[in-house]
């Protein structure tokens, strides 16, 4: 079945761009030699300054149709556009941009960022007091693209930061002051149907669901604000093991949308431990490799093909 130019359109969307070497690297060949149309870049990220530079490189090559996946991309109705670069949010890993501005209790005992529970736990009860903060330091964030003469296409939130009310209630606001045009709202749409999908266990298919729950509010503070998000969402249910029959059920679950954002962690093998250094670990590290090769194969492409579904973008 042809792909419909107006019909169901997939952004395939990595997260992490910047976090290391490996990642940033695997993220690039997704696009070069596989079907990516989109990334997002955590700011203070150990490679992020490289990455932004890489990306230029890769925009070129997108440009002049010199990348190896030209031909697949084609088959799929790929828009004749750049592809999305975004700004993954993070309030949980490394050291903020704002430096000494940022909050101490949102710290760890090595002014680090903390992990999203106990990000959880120190804004539920009496987050609005460390609202000017925390837009601070995003705001950072966004800015540090717009530097590299990059305008962000979308936001996400890394770890979903931005389901915590305080911080989701920032980031619309900031999408309307920069003039983002989409945001992620990760709300899986096949939750119900995905416990007995291949690779999706029990203790995942939960923190999915609560994902889920927490994304509703979240989604009606983006519509309120007027900022566009995707009709239709995977990712969080199998995060770091999506596989081609999960696609295939999604696909085969959700026939109604008409955009869809599927979230992969590709990555190259890491080369040393370094990323894990100053709070930077990377709990996909392993498995990175895995997504990565099914971006490359050529059974993807086949997939969407015969599902009459075209490559996209966010926006």
């Amino acid at each position: 079945m042809a792909a419909d130019p107006l019909g169901r359109h997939v952004v395939l969307h990595a997260d992490d761009y910047g976090l290391n070497p490996a990642v940033s690297d695997g993220i690039r060949e997704g696009f070069e030699r596989g079907l990516l149309t989109s990334t997002s870049i955590l700011s203070n990220a150990p490679d992020a300054a490289r990455a932004v530079r890489a990306w230029k490189r890769l925009a070129e090559a997108r440009r002049n149709g010199s990348l190896p996946s030209s031909p697949r991309r084609r088959r799929l109705h790929d828009p004749e556009r750049d592809f999305d670069l975004g700004v993954h949010l993070n309030l949980t890993q490394g050291r903020p941009l704002s430096g000494d501005r940022f909050p101490a209790q949102l710290l760890d005992p090595e002014g680090r960022l903390p992990g999203i529970g106990l990000l959880a736990r120190r804004l539920w009860p009496r987050g609005e007091r460390f609202a000017a903060a925390l837009e601070e330091e995003l705001r950072r964030q966004i800015e540090f693209l717009l530097d590299h003469a990059e305008r962000p296409a979308h936001l996400s939130g890394h770890q979903y930061v931005e389901l915590l009310p305080v911080v989701g209630r920032i980031v619309a606001s900031l999408a309307v002051r920069f003039r983002i045009p989409a945001v992620r709202v990760a709300a899986e749409t096949a939750w119900f149907g995905s416990l007995g999908w291949s690779g999706v266990g029990p203790r995942r298919w939960l923190l999915a669901g609560l994902e889920r729950l927490l994304a509703r509010p979240f989604r009606r503070c983006i519509a309120a604000a007027g900022v566009a998000s995707p009709d239709a969402f995977f990712g969080n249910v199998s995060a770091g093991r999506v596989n081609l029959g999960q696609i295939r059920a999604f696909l085969r679950v959700q026939r109604r949308f008409r955009s869809a954002e599927i979230v992969l962690h590709p990555g190259q093998a890491p080369v040393s431990d370094s990323a894990t250094q100053d709070g930077w670990s990377d709990p996909w590290a392993d498995r990175r490799p895995q997504e990565l090769r099914l971006l490359l194969c050529d059974d993807l492409a086949d997939l969407f093909e015969q599902a009459g579904v075209r490559l996209g973008r966010m926006a």
